[in-house]
């Protein structure tokens, strides 16, 4: 019986503590077209490792997010999510030119030790070049520009909590190659980095706050916020 109780506690223990490495993430293309399809892709997992993890091993009920559309008049839609068995899929077709912005902010229904989980990701598409003020999204939002990114360029990122900045603090850069850096946002929430691979790039923020409430019937003390965005290098 202590053998079975001791590797239930270990089991927990680690499911739990692989939630603060894990994070949601989206990928779409930066440049879209007036009228045609384009594709969405939110992954759960963790990048700097190359760690996709399939929809059904998802924390709680994480796999059953929404995904938002804000258009460039600033109207929003809520998208139709697939299940692709390692992504949930889902697309659009853009009607007019302007900066697009896709976004997702869940709070996962079970607690872990008291602590609630909050996972938020958001990237920008660019259809045409009018370009508008990029939407406002839930909680914590990284920002990068809307464009396809070529080796050796300087990206730019923006950190922000319901529309405020925030300064000095930390921001963690993962590439595909395994590469990783820790940048500080400066005093009005930016930040910036050389790309120098090729691929998909994840941008990556988590917070712990200290606040207590009740969640679906169960008393917690802590928010674990985490927040990404992407953006692509050729």
């Amino acid at each position: 019986m202590r053998i079975i109780s001791l590797a239930l506690y270990l089991m927990l223990t680690l499911s739990g503590s692989s939630v603060f490495a894990h994070a949601i993430w989206i990928e779409s293309s930066p440049a879209g077209v007036k009228g045609k399809q384009q594709t969405v892709r939110v992954y759960y997992g963790e990048y700097e490792h190359a760690q996709i993890e399939k929809t059904t091993a998802w924390y709680s009920d994480l796999n059953k997010l929404e995904v938002y559309l804000v258009q460039p008049d600033q109207s929003r839609a809520k998208l139709s999510l697939t299940d692709k068995g390692e992504w949930l899929e889902a697309s659009f077709i853009p009607a007019t030119e302007g900066t697009y912005t896709i976004y997702t902010s869940h709070v996962a229904k079970d607690l872990w030790e008291k602590k609630r989980f909050r996972f938020s990701s958001s990237v920008m598409v660019q259809v045409g070049k009018s370009q508008n003020l990029p939407a406002s999204v839930p909680a914590y939002g990284l920002s990068a520009a809307a464009r396809q990114y070529t080796q050796g360029n300087k990206v730019s990122v923006k950190l922000s909590k319901q529309g405020s900045v925030l300064a000095d603090k930390e921001v963690t850069i993962m590439a595909p190659q395994g590469w990783v850096k820790k940048i500080k946002t400066d005093t009005q929430g930016n930040l910036s980095f050389d790309a120098g691979f090729a691929g998909i790039y994840i941008i990556e923020y988590g917070q712990n706050e200290e606040e207590a409430g009740n969640w679906n019937g169960s008393a917690y003390k802590e928010t674990w916020q985490t927040v990404t965005t992407s953006i692509a290098v050729k």
